[in-house]
């Protein structure tokens, strides 16, 4: 046998032995529309590192279809010794930011529902003994801080069982003259004129009274003589969520009901007619 014989022998002799050690070390590949892997389940983490720059992620999953991206299952228990511990009641998915950044963000583009927490097979079935989540944080959320009961402050329920007490339980007691029940307090009859939200609200801490909120003007349109005009000034002020993040300059105005039910904003620093309410 010749030396070039013997050398290419021993070339594929390598090929062969090898081969299946490659294949150990990959294990098998990822096939579609069937459970991955074939020879069993797995019994270790799979890590994927990447040392990615902003807008790009470790990994991205898209279903160009009418389905969805990823889907997660698991079997964990819960631990309500350890509810935030993820050794003791380990999650279905974690999502963890070991920096000051956000942890997730959920993004809907023309969807009316962002999404749903579901406690058990059926959404139509309530399960008061679940809570949706648990928290820590106590700061003001944005868009969901939920201040009033059943439309109205707490202020505003006092003055509403103060009135029906005046009444004889009617719920119609008297208001001061010039003044109109509603939402629970008396409403000005006539607006007052033009004024910044600054002056505005001092002018009825003044007279003992404050401003109305958006929902007593939304009712008291409806009511005889109040006439909102084309807008007039409410208590409530909005704030640029973006402004808040520093992600911005800060916008804020006030917000302005009309007799036809229209909401709309001005700067803070704009005039407009306004009305008191009793407190």
């Amino acid at each position: 046998m010749s030396t070039r014989t013997a050398l290419v022998l021993t070339l594929a002799a390598a090929i062969v032995l090898t081969a299946p050690l490659a294949s150990a070390r990959t294990g098998d590949n990822i096939r579609e529309g069937v459970r991955n892997p074939s020879s069993g389940a797995a019994t270790n983490e799979t890590q994927i590192i990447v040392r990615s720059g902003r807008d790009n992620y470790g990994t991205r999953q898209s279903n160009l279809g009418a389905g969805g991206g990823a889907i997660y299952g698991c079997r964990s228990a819960l631990d309500t010794a350890g509810i935030g511990n993820p050794k003791l009641s380990t999650p279905c998915l974690r999502v963890n930011n070991l920096r000051a950044g956000k942890a997730f963000d959920f993004q809907t583009n023309t969807g009316r529902v962002i999404g749903t927490m579901q406690a058990g097979s059926s959404l139509n079935t309530p399960r008061p003994e679940v809570a949706p989540f648990i928290t820590n944080a106590t700061g003001v959320a944005v868009g969901l801080n939920a201040d009033r009961v059943d439309g109205l402050n707490a202020s505003e329920i006092v003055a509403a069982a103060a009135a029906a007490v005046a009444g004889g339980g009617a719920g119609t007691g008297a208001c001061p003259e010039g003044t109109t029940l509603t939402g629970g307090s008396c409403i000005e009859n006539a607006p007052r004129a033009a004024a910044t939200y600054a002056a505005a609200a001092a002018a009825c801490g003044e007279a003992g009274r404050r401003l109305a909120p958006p929902d007593v003007l939304l009712h008291a349109r409806t009511l005889e003589p109040i006439n909102l005009g084309g807008g007039e000034m409410s208590a409530d002020i909005t704030v640029d969520s973006i402004s808040l993040l520093g992600l911005g300059g800060v916008t804020q105005g006030y917000v302005t009901v009309s007799a036809a039910g229209a909401l709309g904003t001005q700067e803070l620093g704009t005039a407009r007619a306004y009305r008191c309410i009793t407190r």
